[in-house]
């Protein structure tokens, strides 16, 4: 009876029909005992078959259940290990582990089963994991634990593990990998850092503008350059911090990065009153899909770079007359040392072209070169940008301001129009000139400069003394080497070789294809003129012709005042108030400095152009007063 099994009363059929064998087994035994009807054994039987089967179906689910989750245990990412505690807590024995804690631990399953966890995994009391351990064994609160492995600075592991007990008492451990996520991001991290120490601690200019030209980030040097903290800059666009002129340029770069160009060009703009020139980078800014979202832009000072890349072309053998090769050998021979010089002469003779020249040739060429017009700022910012200023030193005073006496530490600083400067100021610019060393406006240190100056003045300096307005003191200072720069009048031979000179200039400022050249008739009607505005007025003439050249051919354009001597009128109204001696006198006068002018002052050629002697010019010269400058050299 191999197919049934007894139970107690109750037999289990492990065949089918198996049932029908028993009864019979059971009425041959018991044929004297009467059995129970056949009816009710079937029902029975019936009953017994109907709960064998659904006791089937549910192993069958619990093998598929118990197949699922070992699949489930098997092949999960995250890696999973099973302890039993043993000895209170005192350890714990892997009972299991995935194949994922496998590959991250890299270990064999068969090898370490049975074995406890410090034997597994040596060191592991050193990441507080068995502490861990225990801590959810008595508590059986879950614990999020994660742990970190460095090496050499260099993260080696990071794994973030999940605990927590099994209702029978076991721990489970789950855990991820996260090394190389964390290694990805230990790296953005550092090249982040590394990128940002770059950019702060750049000289140059760096910033970042959203898609409606506001600056959403500045480097502390473009902090400095505009004297404002990020916070004030950011936000804002360059309409808040430049000219109009500077800003419209500006606004028409940014548009055309917009649209998806990158701009590379010199521009200059003023920065808080002094113009300074940039070279400037700006390309798009682009989102991960491609789409311009702002303005990168690097930007920087080439102001004196640019200077020195055009140093002045004259040569002092060029010259024709002997009184510019006389003030050149001057300036020569001053170029040799760092002594103070002073450049004296009229307004627009080219005091700052010299103290450039003086530079260019001296053994600070390749150092700044700083210009300052005294006459050109106002006498309460005057000290701050010669000295500088610190933080707070007077209202408006944002940051700490370097003064450009400090800028052109190893290089010149030409003081433009010293003559203009208050009385206060030239007492601090003596103390500095005696001891080489100035406190900021606001400021307790002492800065030390090494920077040489010159000073350049249309005035008389020595009147100004008399009359109070310049320090007597600061005069000798200043007269160390003084240079007298002549009047283009003075030097008429020289206008050509200047002409040609500064058209070139203005054919690269006005991007033209040739420079023009003038022809003779040309340059004689240049060198007929006095020339009352020197060199600045010889400019505007010839930036006034080429612009009304326009890409003609070049004629020279001279305002009706200087285009003519043939034409010179002079208009004689009735006397009010005046005698007939007086206008006759008004019309000799005239004509006399009309004939010294078209003569340049010599007066033995106005007398012959007047048909009087030269004895009657002297005399009318001393009764009308006669400025000394309508004089030639050779007669003073």
């Amino acid at each position: 009876m191999d197919d049934i099994c007894i139970l107690g009363e109750t037999p289990v059929f492990t065949k089918p029909l198996s049932w029908m064998a028993w009864l019979m087994t059971q009425s041959k035994k018991t044929g004297e005992q009467k059995s129970e009807s056949i009816g009710e054994l079937i029902a029975k039987i019936a009953h017994l078959e109907a709960e064998l089967a659904h006791m089937k179906s549910a192993e069958r689910d619990l093998r598929q259940t118990e197949t699922r989750y070992k699949a489930l245990f098997e092949y999960m990412l995250n890696g999973v290990g099973i302890y039993r505690p043993i000895e209170g807590g005192k350890d714990f024995i892997l009972v299991d582990l995935n194949k994922a804690a496998e590959r991250v631990e890299k270990v064999r399953k068969h090898k370490v089963l049975g074995k406890s966890i410090s034997q597994v995994f040596p060191g592991i009391k050193a990441f507080g994991l068995i502490d861990v351990f225990r801590e959810v064994l008595n508590t059986g609160r879950p614990i999020d634990h994660p742990v970190t492995r460095y090496k050499d600075d260099r993260l080696e592991g990071w794994r973030d593990h999940f605990v927590y007990r099994l209702p029978s008492g076991e721990i489970v451990t789950v855990y991820s990998d996260e090394t190389n996520r964390k290694q990805a991001e230990e790296a953005l991290r550092l090249s982040e850092e590394r990128f940002r120490t770059l950019v702060e601690n750049s000289p140059d200019y760096i910033f970042i503008k959203d898609a409606y030209r506001k600056y959403t980030y500045v480097n502390p040097s473009m902090e400095t350059l505009l004297g404002r903290k990020a916070s004030e800059i950011v936000g804002r666009n360059e309409e808040d911090f430049y000219g109009e002129g500077a800003s419209s340029r500006i606004r028409e770069l940014d548009l055309r990065v917009l649209r998806g160009e990158s701009i590379e060009e010199e521009h200059t703009r003023p920065i808080e009153g002094v113009y300074l020139t940039f070279h400037d980078i700006r390309v798009p800014l682009r989102s991960d899909d491609g789409e311009v979202i702002g303005i990168y832009g690097i930007s920087r000072n080439i102001t004196e770079r640019r200077k020195a890349s055009e140093p002045t072309s004259i040569a002092l053998a060029d010259y024709p007359s002997e009184v510019m090769r006389t003030t050149l050998n001057k300036a020569s021979f001053a170029a040799t040392s760092d002594g103070i010089i002073l450049l004296q002469g009229e307004s627009g003779s080219g005091k700052d072209w010299l103290a450039r020249w003086i530079h260019d040739h001296s053994n600070r060429a390749e150092g700044p070169f700083f210009a300052i017009n005294c006459a050109a700022i106002s006498p309460e910012l005057a000290e701050s940008e010669l000295f500088g200023h610190e933080q707070g030193a007077f209202t408006g005073a944002r940051g700490k301001k370097r003064g450009l006496l400090e800028l052109a530490e190893g290089g010149t600083i030409l003081l433009n129009e010293i003559g203009e400067l208050a009385l206060g100021l030239q007492s601090k610019l003596l103390a500095f000139l005696d001891s080489r060393s100035f406190l900021r406006v606001g400021g307790e240190k002492s800065i030390h400069v090494d920077a040489r100056l010159i000073a350049a003045t249309h005035r008389d300096l020595e009147q100004e003394v008399d009359g109070g307005r310049f320090l007597q003191a600061l005069y000798y200072r200043l007269s160390v080497f003084p240079i007298r720069v002549p009047p283009l009048r003075e030097r008429s031979e020289d206008i050509e070789i200047i002409a040609q000179e500064i058209m070139a200039k203005l054919a690269s400022e006005m991007q033209l294809p040739d420079v023009p050249v003038l022809d003779g008739s040309d340059v004689a009607a240049l060198r007929r003129y006095t020339w009352p505005g020197n060199v600045r007025e010889l400019r505007n003439i010839l930036e006034r012709s080429l612009i009304l050249s326009g890409q003609g051919r070049f004629k020279l354009w001279l305002s009706p005042s200087d285009e003519s001597y043939g034409h010179w009128a002079l208009k004689v109204e009735f006397p009010h108030g005046k005698t007939l001696r007086q206008i006759n006198d008004g019309v000799t006068e005239a004509l006399c400095v009309e004939a010294l002018r078209r003569t340049r002052g010599n007066q033995k050629e106005a007398a012959r152009l007047l048909g009087i002697s030269r004895d009657s010019i002297h005399r009318f010269a001393r009764r009308f007063g006669f400025k000394r400058e309508n004089l030639t050299q050779n007669e003073r």
